[in-house]
């Protein structure tokens, strides 16, 4: 579908938008107008496809994702996206590219929905018509959910900018946006088809089962905290972290993601794959889908994409493997969060990748300040990337695991502690994780603050790396706290110091190869020693469990194949106190060392790219910047 969307979108801006970047310019003049793109149901629906190009980008993926307690930048204290990592608030911290394409696509939806709104149809043409409308209300409710997300207040348009009075545009409440785009999925969910009435073919569209999710996703938010500041003055003094002040208003959102979940859950076409792995061996393959777990994907496997995952946000490849070709990792898993997963959760070996690939094939064990993201890998691929910067990898935008986590979520909320429904969606996710064996996922909590408490648990193990942590911390008031417990524990994981004051030093590990494509391996076998194992032991571990054995300091960084860090993209650090002469690391002491509570909750507007462009927000940046 991405190598249609990419034509199809090209030719729509030349109707409408020829600027993407510059949100209200005025458009000039094409050659077509919109009346040839709708003058058929078929055109129309090329125009509908468009519109899904702004529903997820690299800026969600890698500058905003990183400064949570899963991941964070490795790139220097000077960069762009290091400082979007540590709550630095300049222009260069803000991820423009989450702004100037969400406004893209939702200028192509207002314009799709006027042109197909105006459609005189009849009979099974009528009826796609009427879909195609929902998708677009569908697609632009999920834009304005991200930007929301990220800028929290932003203008608001349901027409093309060409039926507009004016070419400029004032950030507006974001709970009348809430309340716009909750009536517009409300309204899609009663419209869109069952994906299994096979209307979509992939689920790189949005079927009623992704609508519902979406809807669910979005009441949660609407709900939750979020940094505010009073919109007549920009006071830097009104800046707080809050719910919406009316708590009727709150239960009602609650009700709404409550019920959405329910109607996916009780319609019974979705489902977990039996193993987590799979999940992400069919993204990474490229053109296999499995939309009874992932149930909207963003689309980016073709040949005229230029999607980076699995390059910047992967298993580390070196530079010199002919096979695969290199990959450049800038984000890293925390050490800690690495540790608090249980030995035998099958997530962990998935989600964090415990080795890297050498210029021969060799896999050569990662220590703890070189964990990489491990859903993203190029070996997984079924062949050969279309070139080094374009992975042909898509995006898993939800999920039924998310939806059963929502579920369970809102019906705590709402009943003041987990049904007996919200227990059995948490133990789903549980027992999936831990290989369907339900005496390994513990006791499910029983009150309202211990449930709420796994909850956030389950979130950040289950869901990894897929853009959600940080706005989730966020929409529970979690996030300075998170932060300072996250930056307080590596420093005592550093030091070797309580609770991590038995974390052994030195990884023996069993040498594995990867050397074809859709790599069977998901992590290296290893056991961990508290000192530099001996010759004998290491003889021990070959006649125990065969092949060959090496191993690594897991304090330090390491050196691939008698080469230097370096020569793997520099993504490693120390991360010993001892080992780094008795110092805690600069990497450490650094974290997030630009956020202020009540004010780095959301990113400031660039002004140069968004505010100097649109003579609407002059005076409206954020009151902390």
């Amino acid at each position: 579908m991405k190598k249609i969307v990419y034509y199809i979108a090209v030719a729509f801006l030349a109707i409408n938008f020829s600027s993407c970047s510059d949100f209200l310019d005025l458009p000039s003049k094409s050659k077509t107008d919109s009346e040839s793109v709708f003058s058929s149901i078929d055109k129309a629906e090329m125009a509908v496809l468009a519109c899904y190009t702004g529903v997820w980008m690299q800026d969600a993926w890698y500058k905003a994702q990183n400064g949570t307690d899963e991941m964070w930048s490795t790139e220097s204290n000077s960069n762009a996206n290091n400082y979007a990592a540590n709550y630095v608030l300049n222009d260069q911290s803000c991820p423009t590219g989450i702004y100037t394409t969400s406004y893209s696509s939702i200028e192509r939806c207002n314009s799709c929905l006027k042109g197909l709104r105006a459609m005189s149809l009849s009979g099974e043409d009528e009826r796609k018509c009427h879909i195609y409308i929902a998708e677009c209300l569908a697609v632009r409710a999920t834009c304005f959910l991200n930007l929301i997300r990220y800028f929290g207040d932003v203008p608001y348009s349901t027409v093309p900018v060409l039926d507009m009075t004016t070419f400029s545009s004032s950030r507006v409440d974001r709970d009348e946006i809430y309340d716009g785009i909750i009536a517009d999925l409300q309204e899609a969910v009663e419209v869109l088809p069952w994906y299994s009435e096979g209307f979509f073919s992939t689920p790189e569209r949005i079927s009623k089962n992704a609508a519902y999710g979406l809807l669910a996703r979005t009441a949660l938010y609407a709900a939750g905290y979020a940094l505010h500041w009073d919109l007549n003055t920009y006071d830097k003094s009104t800046l707080q972290m809050r719910r919406p002040l009316d708590e009727s208003r709150v239960r009602k959102l609650y009700t709404i993601a409550d019920e959405a979940c329910k109607a996916v859950i009780s319609k019974g076409e979705n489902s977990l794959l039996s193993k987590y792995e799979d999940v992400f061996r069919a993204l990474n393959k490229g053109g296999v889908y499995n939309p009874e777990e992932v149930m909207f994907e963003y689309a980016e496997f073709g040949n005229t994409t230029n999607g980076r995952v699995g390059y910047t946000n992967g298993l580390c490849i070196h530079a010199s493997n002919a096979l695969y070709g290199k990959t450049l990792p800038l984000q890293l898993i925390h050490p800690t969060f690495y540790l608090s997963f249980a030995d035998d959760d099958t997530r962990r070996d998935v989600t964090v990748g415990n080795y890297s690939i050498d210029a021969a094939g060799n896999d050569i064990a990662v220590p703890y300040g070189a964990l990489n993201l491990g859903k993203w890998r190029c070996n997984w691929k079924a062949g050969p990337r279309t070139a080094t910067l374009k992975t042909d990898v898509n995006w898993p935008i939800l999920r039924y695991s998310d939806v059963l986590l929502m579920y369970a979520e809102a019906e705590n909320y709402l009943n003041n502690g987990p049904t007996e429904a919200a227990k059995a969606a948490y133990e789903q996710v549980r027992l999936r994780a831990f290989a369907g064996d339900a005496s390994r996922i513990g006791t499910t909590p029983s009150t309202y603050d211990t449930f709420f408490k796994a909850i956030v648990k389950e979130r950040a193990f289950e869901l990894a790396t897929e853009g959600w942590r940080r706005t989730d911390l966020i929409r529970w008031n979690l996030l300075a706290e998170t932060l300072a417990e996250t930056k307080a524990n590596t420093e005592k994981l550093a030091m070797r110091e309580v609770p991590y004051n038995e974390v052994k030093t030195y990884r023996a590990y069993k040498e594995a190869t990867s050397t074809s494509w859709k790599d069977p391996l998901v992590g290296l076998t290893y056991i961990d020693f508290d000192h530099q194992p001996t010759e004998t032991e290491m003889s021990e571990l070959v006649a125990r469990y065969g092949g060959t054995w090496n191993w690594v300091n897991m304090f330090i960084t390491p050196n691939i194949a008698g080469e230097t860090n370096s020569g793997i993209a520099g993504q490693s650090k120390i991360l010993g106190y001892k080992e780094n002469n008795n110092t805690l690391p600069a990497w450490i002491t650094e974290l997030y060392r630009g956020f202020i509570k009540n004010q780095a909750e959301l990113y400031t507007l660039s002004t140069t790219a968004i505010i100097d462009v649109n003579p609407g927000l002059t005076g409206q940046q954020h009151p902390a910047y």
